[in-house]
């Protein structure tokens, strides 16, 4: 999956003209019933405001046929593009297969167009008209392929940003086959977490702040109950996977490891939820082993299990033991939540990406307190490095490199303090570079406390490419400084090698850049990634468009400048100025307008790093 910060640095790498179009909607594939295009729009796990609906519970395989509407839930918003399929179930109601059975008919034909598809057994949409409604019929035909079905269909909203994926009818028993069992837990289901007692009976933290409990990313709630314990609640919005867990540590400070965690995981195998007891390790969460901490800390309610999943939301109540757990609770600490992947009973690592990473309460709470919180907590130092470094490259690196490429003959006959103008705004801009990439490495090495644990691509790659980047800009200026005099022999090889090792650098800053806006530390809004996605392509565009203006001009600055040599040969003791280059005021109007955009998206990008 491309995340959301990367797919502009993908298109960077594959762009050219002909190829910058905006991507139409292509739905779907036949298998997965995913977007085939465009690939960097990522399905909503929030509820669906469009539903797949099905009258019929039964249906005999080779008889009547089925009515199957694709509608809006409450008839204000539409959808345009859709492909919907029927499969086959297992007993417990999982999907057995991603293959696609039976026929349709659009009853609606005479209104919207669609198409058959996967051989015939799907149906899409093929006209881009706007729909609350549209209505089939279904039919398997073949007596041979019996078993349970589901109709499921990926859906787009007016708009094309939003979709569902693989949205779910409830099912349709084969009359043939035994019932289904379909429960998802193999306890009935506990009551949602009541939001509005928040701040007045108990403890509340929420991510976003102040949502109600089915909408909510992360929510855990405490309150203090007989007998000095303490009733917890925990949800979040999951993936809709089974196996899933979310977990609730009590911290001194905001960084996940080595603190008291809570688990709430559920076990898809079992269909049971359990509490663990256990301590955060960098990435992950490890279970205590000693069973009778585990026994002896969470007490499960009397009339109900300790928690469930439900569609996409894994919630658990429980009542934790005062004095069980070492530490649990005392004085004001931070809350932090996770979320993620379990295997078996047993939670796995979250990842490092925007909404992987685990949540903090902003300031310190006590458990004892009812405090209603929501927010999360900002990597200051995290920060810090990502505004560095975006000043260090999209400013003084963009800025520098233009005055050395294609600025060194404007302003021939002027100097400051006895040095041309290119040299003296190059230098200044390489000089902040460096001491820009300097500190931010400082910084990011004060706040991992070392080398980065990312141990994928591409986070992975951020901290490789860092280092190669600092070796370059470093090595860079001691070249420039131990380079021989201009006529020198070895001062073109030398040239080379400084350019060699600039243009490494930049080349490697551009995607280690937008790496780096994916970290979930960093909190870089989406749009903030794209503005950055422009301003570079902006910069591509300005020096091809300098690179063909000096070609123009070549001959006729080149005849200017034999002129001159002639002049200054034949009259030695008489100062001759210096010729101005041909196109100077086109470009001073195109180094003027950089400057000017350049200015302005690195002021947005600080804002949007240092607000967000």
């Amino acid at each position: 999956m491309v995340h959301h910060h990367l797919f502009p640095l993908v298109l960077l790498l594959l762009w050219n003209p002909v190829q910058s179009a905006p991507e139409q909607i292509d739905c779907c594939q036949c298998g997965s019933l995913e977007l085939r295009s465009p690939k960097s729009l990522q399905p909503n796990i929030y509820p669906s405001p469009f539903q797949v609906l099905v009258k019929e519970k039964q249906y005999a395989p080779g008889g009547l046929s089925i009515n199957v509407n694709i509608t809006s839930i409450d008839n204000t918003r539409t959808f345009v593009h859709f492909m919907l399929q029927a499969v086959f179930i297992k007993q417990d109601g999982s999907i057995s297969s991603d293959d696609s059975i039976g026929e349709f008919i659009n009853l609606d034909e005479d209104k919207y167009t669609t198409v058959k598809d996967c051989g015939g057994s799907a149906v899409k949409s093929v006209d881009r008209l706007k729909k609350s409604l549209i209505r089939f019929s279904w039919k398997n035909g073949d007596v041979k392929r019996k078993g349970h079905i589901k109709f499921r269909a990926t859906i787009v909203e007016d708009g094309g940003t939003n979709y569902w994926v693989r949205e779910l009818s409830h099912p349709v028993e084969d009359v043939n086959l035994p019932p289904l069992d379909m429960r998802p837990n193999k306890h009935p289901l506990i009551p949602v977490i009541n939001t509005e007692e928040c701040g007045r009976v108990k403890g509340c933290y929420r991510v976003p702040e102040g949502c109600w409990e089915p909408y909510c990313d992360y929510i855990a709630t405490w309150r203090r109950t007989a007998g000095n314990n303490y009733e917890i609640e925990l949800g979040a919005m999951t993936d809709g996977v089974t196996d899933r867990y979310v977990a609730m540590a009590i911290s001194d400070d905001i960084r996940w490891g080595d603190d008291v965690v809570l688990q709430c995981v559920h076990n898809g195998t079992s269909k049971e939820t359990q509490v663990n007891v256990g301590r955060s390790v960098d990435d992950h969460s490890t279970v205590l082993e000693e069973q009778r901490v585990q026994d002896i800390a969470i007490i499960g309610p009397k009339d109900g299990p300790l928690g469930q999943i439900w569609g996409k939301r894994l919630r658990c109540r429980f009542t934790v033991s005062t004095g069980a757990i070492p530490g649990f609770p005392e004085g004001y600490k931070h809350i932090l939540m996770s979320r993620g992947g379990a295997s078996n009973g047993v939670s796995q690592r979250h990842g490092h990406g925007v909404g992987e990473i685990p949540v903090a309460t902003p300031d310190q709470v006590s458990l004892q307190e009812k405090h209603n919180v929501g927010d999360f907590a900002r990597f200051s130092l995290v920060k810090a490095h990502g505004i560095l470094m975006i000043l260090a490259w999209a400013f003084f690196g963009t800025t520098g490199l233009l005055w050395t490429k294609y600025y060194k003959t404007m302003w021939p006959n002027k100097r400051f303090y006895g040095e041309r103008y290119w040299f003296v705004a190059h230098f200044n801009c390489m000089v902040m570079l460096v001491l820009l990439v300097v500190i931010a490495f400082i910084i990011i090495f004060v706040e991992v406390g070392g080398y980065s644990k990312a141990d994928y691509l591409p986070y992975e790659a951020h901290p490789i490419l860092g280092i190669i980047i600092f070796c370059c800009i470093l090595l860079n200026p001691i070249i420039a400084l131990l380079r021989p005099a201009e006529d020198h022999k070895c001062r073109p090889v030398v040239n080379w090698i400084h350019w060699f090792f600039g243009t490494v650098g930049w080349c490697l800053a551009i995607p280690n850049m937008f790496i780096g806006m994916d970290f979930g530390k960093a909190m870089v809004p989406w749009w903030a990634t794209w503005i950055l996605c422009i301003y570079i392509l902006y910069h591509i565009i300005v020096e091809i468009t300098l690179e063909v203006h000096q070609c123009c001009t070549h001959k006729k600055n080149k005849e200017r400048r034999k002129k001159y040599e002639f002049q200054k040969r034949d009259n030695p003791k008489v100062r001759i100025p210096e010729p101005e280059p041909a196109g100077r005021v086109f470009k001073r109007n195109m180094l003027f307008v950089h400057f000017i955009i350049t200015c302005i998206v690195n002021l947005i990008m600080l804002i949007a790093i240092a607000a967000s």
